[in-house]
């Protein structure tokens, strides 16, 4: 599971129950578990990991991604097979996005009703560390020699870790890359195993691979951006391209933000031009339906989660995957999801249980294998099959698992944050206003949301 939309709870599962049904089963499950009483524990933040006979099972509410079938059944056979030696069951609350998923923590944190765990990306476990809501999970990682916290990759591990303290475990994990349809390479003269390899020659690709048709929605266009919208991600995707150009998102002392920097302008004046001027862009106000994957679209950027989905859902397609190339630098910003537990947990010991097993090596590569496609956070599965001996992995894997770069900017109240600033960036790609406007206007309205909350330091990575 990704930033994409999830199927339908009445997609089935295997066996021909569909996800509405599994989700039903496991309430029932848990919910009787829960009537036999929970187990004391205290709910501070330095839980130690003595493992104690429980008196009475305990029910894990965990608040998850989505509701892919696979998961559904792996939550099943915990409760069947593994959870009864423990008395522990787990409870999942799927939400139906990422958005919807962060909106429904802070409720219920507020509300003093917080999910035992839940799966947050990095800059959400900031967001509640700042507010004491995340137990800290160092007396687990260094006391439990089965988890094996060794194993996982420091890349995302540590944009978890605050203070020298982890928060949360890493797990489906990417990087944004660029895809390419090879047929529409060839169709243009182009190698179709040869991806551009500089930001010069990638321009001339778009710029070759378009090709005007009778309307903009029957053109082929060069490239796609990950995405218009006025969501966080349409910042971060720039920044991506922007750390490329040397530049940064904060100031030196993190007072403000520096979104209008020369090397923003040039940056966002490219992608501009590529969409106004070379028309080679698909522009913002032009809707292609499934262009990524029926030859309308010839380039675009997206997580490498669709490395394992796309052989799967659209067979038909022959596509490769390209690294970004280096200008400054060849920075590619890591991001990640986790299973974060609450400190209002009632009983940490039996959520560690549920979260240890959640990520074993198997359940992570089976989550990418049969959910969302995201990577595993644990280094040992990048070393075999199916990541390690994948020819199209091959290229990445030196990026994804240790010198990808930075991590996105992390705050007090982020998404808002980053989301008060794409607006004016969206203006940008319409052309509505030039780059330099589209850029000083963002960080006038990005400075002024920061020192509204007394932003600084204190409430930044």
């Amino acid at each position: 599971m990704n930033d994409e939309t999830p199927l339908s709870p009445e997609t089935p599962a295997a066996g021909g129950r569909s996800r509405r049904a599994v989700l039903r089963a496991l309430a029932g499950g848990a919910g009787a578990l829960g009537a036999a009483g929970f187990a004391a524990c205290s709910p501070s933040g330095a839980a130690e990991p003595a493992r104690r006979e429980r008196s009475a099972p305990y029910s894990v509410r965990f608040m998850a991604l989505g509701s892919n079938p696979w998961m559904l059944e792996q939550l099943e056979r915990f409760n069947r097979e593994i959870g009864p030696q423990q008395k522990v069951q787990v409870a999942p609350e799927p939400q139906p996005d990422q958005a919807a998923l962060f909106a429904k923590y802070q409720s219920t944190l507020a509300a003093g009703d917080s999910p035992d765990v839940a799966r947050l990306k990095e800059i959400w476990v900031f967001e509640m560390y700042l507010k004491g809501a995340m137990q800290k999970l160092d007396p687990y990682f260094k006391a439990d020699k089965d988890f094996n916290a060794a194993d996982l990759l420091p890349l995302y591990q540590d944009n978890f870790k605050f203070k020298g303290e982890h928060y949360a475990i890493a797990r489906e994990v990417s990087i944004i890359v660029g895809y390419y349809n090879k047929a529409s390479f060839a169709d243009a003269g182009l190698d179709p195993n040869r991806p551009p390899t500089t930001y010069e020659e990638f321009r001339e690709y778009a710029r070759k691979l378009t090709k005007p048709g009778p309307t903009p929605e029957e053109s082929r266009w060069g490239f796609d951006v990950y995405e218009y919208s006025t969501r966080e991600f349409l910042l971060l995707w720039l920044l991506m391209h922007v750390r490329r150009w040397g530049g940064e998102f904060w100031n030196r002392d993190k007072t403000g933000v520096t979104v209008n920097a020369p090397q923003w302008l040039e940056t966002y004046t490219y992608f501009v031009d590529m969409i106004t001027k070379d028309r080679s862009v698909r522009p913002p106000n032009v809707t292609v339906p499934n262009g990524r994957t029926n030859g309308k679209i010839a380039m675009w950027d997206q997580g490498t989660w669709d490395i394992p989905l796309h052989p799967r859902n659209v067979p038909d397609l022959d596509f490769g995957v390209f690294l970004w190339p280096k200008r400054v630098n060849q920075q590619h910003i890591p991001t990640s999801g986790s299973s974060a537990m609450s400190r209002a947990s009632k009983d940490p010991d039996a959520t560690w249980e549920f979260m240890k097993w959640w990520n074993t090596p198997e359940n992570q590569v089976g989550w990418y294998l049969n959910a969302g496609g995201n990577a595993p956070s644990r280094k040992s599965l990048y070393a075999r099959s199916p990541i390690g001996d994948s020819p199209i992995w091959k290229p990445l894997l030196p990026f994804i698992t240790e010198s990808a770069g930075s991590p996105r900017p992390m705050s007090d109240r982020y998404t808002e944050f980053a989301e008060s600033m794409t607006p004016p960036l969206m203006a940008g790609y319409n052309g509505q206003t030039s780059p330099r406007e589209a850029l000083d206007e963002a960080n006038r309205i990005g400075n002024a949301f920061w020192q509204g909350i007394g932003g600084g330091a204190s409430k930044a990575l």
